[in-house]
């Protein structure tokens, strides 16, 4: 059949549409995936997938990231973010001597490190961690002029205030739930609540006389993160169960002695001399208070990330590994404890564990400058190698611990011991105040992270997805 010329013609044009329209979707439904080799990696390593700068997003010369967490209402000089899943809440400000000038809260989206949403976050003494039912939860300021509790939604960064009278000096979230601790720290006059951001007293309230000065109050005085609850303020600590509230046990804290939260609501209690920072004994509490173990002096570990996999897993003190149900010694090993004083003379008698991941621990002896995993359930040594390059543990991915110092990121096998791959800061960005150490890191799974440092915040993906 001949088409007329006219018709003819027209007919190629709906063609031609329909193919273009065709392209075109499949180009949005394909997008390219934009992620960078950076300089000098090996294919092993995650490419640079987005990074994005505190002055290009805030406009101010001096703006940078700082962490939630600590608040806004004194420059505690923290960086970091609350990881919210599919969005990261961070503060952009400028550091003023103590104070951060004009805060602003962010959401930024973890795939792309595009801007998702800005909020005023001027005046907040903390925030939680973690979100509760979708929203970041804070706390004004003693000083503020309406004191309240305050959400930011993870989504939109739309506020939600509820006020309130409280004296509010601390605030943590777990399973849900916000937890709250209020009142006069000098007058030994001070309550938990447990609620939510809406009705922050709603499960349960708590009364407990204990204090310190304002001055001397700790910025993580309660701690729900590992089981049970535990305020401390000054030398006085005390253990309360998150489901009602009820106290479970106290302790007291002398000279430079501190208390750490491990799994399954256990607490290593340190008692630390100021004279030249020596350990002098600790053991590990229960849930109970009772002490499943101690130890004189020797070998308290000091663990910049505690993940074991479960309650089978032993807990470190000294040169042991102990039940975490009983305190029955599961196996020993004199690697645990340092050989001697590293090379600025300090250190002896220490523990040498950095960081407990999954059924492995990382040791890290500064005196012989080893580096050490061991396999916790059997006490087995899985391999051991020399090295003068030795970073925190802040990431762990089920697989790989990653490690950060001054320089860069890298990741260690730790069922060998390799160095997988190394991200020097500088292959990322060339000016070398961009990116630096003491960032905070998270591992998204797969092979996905996002470094946060002062001035940048970058997100790293492997190759091709």
């Amino acid at each position: 059949m001949a088409w007329p010329p006219g018709i003819r013609n027209l007919v190629l044009a709906a063609v031609a549409a329909v193919v273009t329209s065709t392209v075109a979707v499949a180009v949005l439904l394909h997008p390219e995936d934009g992620t960078r080799k950076i300089t000098g990696t090996v294919d092993a390593a995650p490419g640079l997938a987005w990074s994005i700068d505190a002055v290009a997003i805030d406009g101010r010369a001096s703006a940078e990231f700082r962490d939630p967490v600590a608040g806004t209402e004194f420059d505690l000089d923290a960086t970091g973010f609350v990881d919210a899943g599919d969005t990261v809440v961070t503060v952009i400000g400028v550091a003023d001597g103590s104070m951060v000038r004009d805060p602003v809260m962010y959401g930024i989206d973890a795939t792309t490190g595009a801007t998702r949403w800005r909020a005023p976050a001027g005046e907040l003494g903390g925030c939680a961690g973690t979100p509760v039912d979708g929203d970041v939860v804070c706390f004004t300021s003693p000083m503020a002029e309406v004191p309240a509790l305050v959400g930011y939604d993870v989504a939109s960064g739309a506020i939600t205030r509820t006020p309130t009278d409280w004296l509010v000096f601390a605030l943590a979230a777990a399973d849900d739930r916000v937890y709250i601790a209020e009142g006069d720290v000098e007058s030994d006059d001070v309550r938990v609540h447990a609620g939510t951001l809406a009705d922050p007293d709603a499960y349960w309230t708590r009364a407990f006389a204990m204090g310190t000065l304002w001055e001397d109050l700790s910025s993580d005085a309660l701690d729900v993160s590992r089981g049970q609850g535990v305020l401390a303020l000054g030398a006085d600590v005390a253990g309360f169960d998150l489901g009602g509230g009820d106290p479970t046990w106290t302790a007291q804290l002398h000279g430079c002695s501190r208390i750490t939260q491990t799994f399954d609501a256990l607490v290593l209690h340190d008692h630390t001399g100021c004279a030249g920072y020596s350990p002098v004994g600790a053991e590990i509490l229960d849930r109970t208070g009772r002490a499943l173990v101690a130890t004189n002096g020797e070998g308290v570990h000091d663990l910049t990330f505690d993940r074991p996999a479960d309650a089978t897993i032993p807990v470190l003190l000294a040169d042991g590994a102990y039940d975490r149900r009983d305190g029955t010694v599961r196996w020993t090993d004199t690697d645990l404890v340092q050989n001697g004083p590293d090379r600025n003379g300090g250190g002896a008698n220490r523990g040498t564990a950095t960081a407990v991941l999954g059924d492995v621990a990382l040791l890290h002896d500064p005196a012989t400058l080893t580096a050490t995993g061991v396999n916790l359930r059997t006490g087995q040594r899985l391999w051991r190698r020399n090295t003068e390059r030795f970073g925190a543990v802040h990431g762990w991915d089920g697989h790989f611990a990653i490690l950060t110092d001054a320089t860069g990121l890298w990741a260690v096998d730790l069922r060998t011991g390799e160095i997988t791959w190394d991200i020097p800061f500088l292959a990322v960005h060339a000016d070398p105040d961009a990116i630096t150490g003491e960032g905070e890191l998270s591992a998204k799974g797969n092979g996905h992270y996002i470094y946060a440092a002062r001035r940048t915040i970058i997100g790293l993906r492997p190759l091709g997805g």
